[in-house]
């Protein structure tokens, strides 16, 4: 069967399971970030390419002021508190408007080149956190059979592999990476929703991807223990 949308552009399809079971951000992070990036917490930071407000909320957390922006409607609509709709190519903010941008898991979506410029323009630095789970992190989480459909859905939509992907950090040229690590609790009907919040799962019809979480959820124990990595990028303008 053909692919039905573009990895990335079709998270909006999965916005409520993206919501439920994304982990959420650590504090260690964002403080290492404000650290890094000499902001306190009177600072006024943009979450670019916000989701559903996982990291939005975490920043709120530690700074008085936090601006957020997402492209999608689906994601927005799943947000908790206000959300401006907009792009890391055309940012909906004046001229050094914040001290910095936050990007979470996001970069590697974006026109590298145009959204550095559009984050030089409002802001005076950029942290990236970028983060990683599933199979690859920690082989043998998923049961083989429900990790298969995962790579046969992955196949449909890439004719590399992974790591022949354009890196972002090509362009940006940031500072680090400072890496972290935990665990979460999850349970298995939600991990098998999480992994199907991915770019390639989530560009499958709506159909197709229930029945083949109708097939996983059986093969699922009741709670695993889930690793995170994360890692911190910056750079000061």
């Amino acid at each position: 069967m053909p692919a039905s949308g573009k990895p990335g552009e079709t998270f909006g399809r999965v916005a409520e399971a993206y919501a439920r079971t994304r982990p959420p951000y650590s504090a260690e992070v964002i403080e290492r970030a404000a650290q890094e990036l000499g902001l306190t917490s009177e600072s006024t930071v943009l979450d670019l390419a916000a989701g559903t407000g996982n990291l939005t909320r975490a920043l709120r957390d530690v700074f008085a002021h936090v601006v957020a922006v997402e492209p999608d409607a689906g994601m927005r609509a799943q947000f908790d508190g206000e959300v401006l709709a907009g792009t890391a190519e055309s940012i909906p903010l004046p001229d050094g408007s914040v001290d910095a941008v936050f990007v979470g898991e996001a970069f590697h979506w974006f026109d590298a080149e145009r959204a550095l410029a559009e984050v030089r323009r409002v802001s005076r630095g950029l942290a990236v956190v970028s983060r990683s789970w599933g199979e690859i992190e920690q082989p043998g989480l998923l049961p083989p059979p429900f990790w298969a459909e995962l790579n046969d859905v992955w196949k449909r939509f890439h004719t590399g592999t992974r790591e022949d992907f354009p890196d972002w950090r090509d362009v940006v040229r940031p500072d680090g990476p400072v890496r972290f690590e935990h665990t979460v609790r999850i349970s298995g009907r939600d991990l098998v929703d999480l992994q199907m919040t991915g770019s390639t799962p989530a560009s499958l019809p709506d159909d197709e991807r229930a029945a083949i979480e109708a097939r996983a959820y059986p093969l699922m124990d009741d709670e695993y223990q889930m690793r995170v990595r994360t890692e911190l990028y910056w750079l000061r303008f």
